[in-house]
């Protein structure tokens, strides 16, 4: 009986901290503190709540979270665009760097290899490389105004290797690049 009476303790208390919460809830004006209320629709929207069901917990219109999540949208936007103008450029570099240090690699392997086809490969390999190296360097990466980054076409060591031996006119170079939508 104790017991009993402990768990009825528990689940009385659960229900007076349930009202004080519902309670803080309706004194929150949510009309007013904007940042408060567009903080508390991006939450609700990440749990798979509706915009109806935003509106009546908030006590707001529909309308109203729909223009909130309007506005977090368009935040979201610029704030991608302002990053992959920065990280874009430097993941650039990194890309030319990385091939100038593959090239290097190429080099040494195709000076010091004792097996003639090991050292054809490399050679062939090193003429790859420099012919990707230059298309990357004339064609970078462009972010364009309407929000779509224009990759540069990547011509694989691999695709080279089955166009040498194939019959098929239609090469990795025609290819068309897809455009990644921001």
């Amino acid at each position: 009986m104790n017991k009993m009476s402990m768990d009825m303790n528990s689940l009385v208390e659960m229900a007076k901290n349930r009202s004080v919460e519902n309670e803080k809830r309706r004194k929150t004006n949510y009309k007013d503190n904007v940042e408060l209320r567009r903080h508390t629709v991006q939450s609700m929207l990440i749990r798979g709540n509706t915009q109806w069901e935003i509106a009546e917990y908030l006590g707001v219109s529909q309308p109203t979270v729909n223009r909130d999540i309007q506005w977090l949208r368009s935040v979201a936007k610029k704030e991608l665009k302002d990053k992959l103008e920065k990280k874009v450029p430097e993941e650039y570099y990194r890309y030319l760097v990385s091939i100038d240090e593959v090239l290097r690699h190429a080099w040494e392997i195709a000076l010091s290899a004792f097996d003639e086809k090991i050292r054809l490969d490399a050679l062939q390999f090193v003429i790859e490389c420099s012919t990707h190296k230059m298309d990357v360097t004339m064609n970078p990466p462009v972010l364009k105004s309407n929000n779509t980054l224009k990759p540069f076409k990547i011509k694989r060591h691999s695709d080279a290797d089955n166009t040498r031996y194939s019959d098929n006119s239609f090469t990795s170079n025609q290819k068309e690049t897809k455009k990644i939508s921001i």
